[in-house]
């Protein structure tokens, strides 16, 4: 089932996110090398899943396509166990991020598949949550108890493991249940016009890019003001706690307030929760303010995949989730490239006040489109 699998894959993501970076960092990797590494992740999204949704949506098979590219991700990974310099380092994260660009948008695609037949997409996707935390307070102990708090080798093998745990899970997967005709490349055309799905992936890819200090460099932020691995762990649980609580109510405040007022609620919080990050210190108010993450991911996220669900075509579903993922990984690209630089150049503190006042952008976007999303 579905959510088994959103268990162990965002394991993976609560091992990547807190300790990968600052794994590599203490492999001797500077910033700009940290970026390169993490940029191209998002530069493969741009166009990768969509040749992977496509086969799915063509197919009918969006089960199987699932398994193969979580299996190509675990595999691609492997040689991450043993590398110790950038250059193989990032071959095995090239490999890795191959397979595991489009294991989003199919996982989704067979989520919504569900949603439709009566399923609340929160309560799906909340496992994932789950796994998260677990992963990230679990690792970040493991760290301490066994690595002196520097992030080892126990790192690369938690991730390897999740993804292992995740292409298990894979295997009891079925398809959508959904019978439709097959796409065609007019298809795709034609909804590439909607005015609604192109405002979506826009602010998609700037709020991405705002989030690319957290993304990336939040872990190694941590790590530069002395702060255990523990509390790595902990602060992004905390966040995702917020998340899972925000999944589990969103489809209510769905019913009081329009997509838009959620997608800008989302903004809104998120500009706050750079800000203060840019300028607070102290370990516990640093560690509270990651449950303004129920806004930044968990609010955005479910606002976009109901507002995608809604502009995009059955036929055409990993397709689109596809598109959204591709446009949100763009503008990864985009910010992990210039926090690199940021960070070398003056540290973590500048790239979160500058994403701060970038979230603005979504934000009067959205404001500005109210009509046109209620449409």
């Amino acid at each position: 089932m579905i959510q088994l699998f959103y268990f162990f894959y965002f394991q993976s993501i609560g091992i990547y996110m807190p300790f990968v970076p600052a794994y590599f960092r203490a492999q001797g990797l500077s910033g700009r090398e940290i970026s390169a590494i993490f940029a191209m992740q998002p530069l493969l999204a741009v166009v990768v899943p969509l040749g992977w949704s496509w086969l799915a949506d063509r197919s009918g098979r969006h089960d199987r396509v699932l398994r193969l590219v979580i299996g190509g991700a675990w595999l691609g990974l492997t040689p991450l166990l043993f590398a110790g310099h950038f250059l193989p380092i990032l071959l095995s994260w090239a490999c890795y991020a191959v397979f595991g660009v489009g294991v989003g948008g199919l996982a989704d695609a067979l989520a919504v598949a569900r949603v439709r037949a009566g399923a609340v997409y929160g309560r799906l996707r909340l496992w994932g949550s789950v796994g998260f935390v677990a992963a990230a307070i679990g690792v970040g102990g493991a760290v301490e108890l066994f690595e002196a708090g520097q992030p080892g080798r126990i790192v690369p093998l938690a991730m390897w493991l999740s993804l292992a745990g995740a292409f298990a899970a894979s295997l009891r997967l079925s398809g959508t249940g959904e019978a439709h005709a097959k796409p065609r490349a007019a298809d795709l055309r034609e909804l590439m016009k909607d005015r609604r799905l192109l405002l979506l992936l826009l602010i998609g890819a700037l709020h991405w890019m705002c989030l690319a200090p957290y993304n990336v460099f939040f872990g190694v932020f941590l790590r530069d003001l002395g702060l255990r691995p523990i509390s790595w762990g902990l602060a992004y649980a905390t966040g995702v706690v917020a998340e899972i609580a925000v999944m589990l109510v969103v489809h209510r405040l769905e019913r009081r307030f329009t997509l838009a007022a959620l997608l800008a609620a989302a903004f809104a919080a998120s500009a706050l929760r750079w800000l203060a990050i840019g300028t607070v210190s102290a370990p516990a108010i640093l560690i509270a303010l990651q449950l303004l993450h129920g806004m930044t991911f968990g609010m955005f996220w479910s606002a976009a995949i109901a507002l995608a669900a809604r502009i995009v075509p059955p036929p055409l579903r990993a397709t689109g989730q596809a598109l959204l993922v591709m446009s949100i990984n763009l503008g990864g690209a985009f910010g992990n490239a210039l926090t690199g630089r940021l960070y070398d150049a003056s540290g973590s503190r500048t790239m979160f006040l500058l994403a701060a006042a970038g979230e603005l952008a979504p934000l009067l976007l959205v404001l500005r489109a109210r009509a046109r999303l209620r449409a």
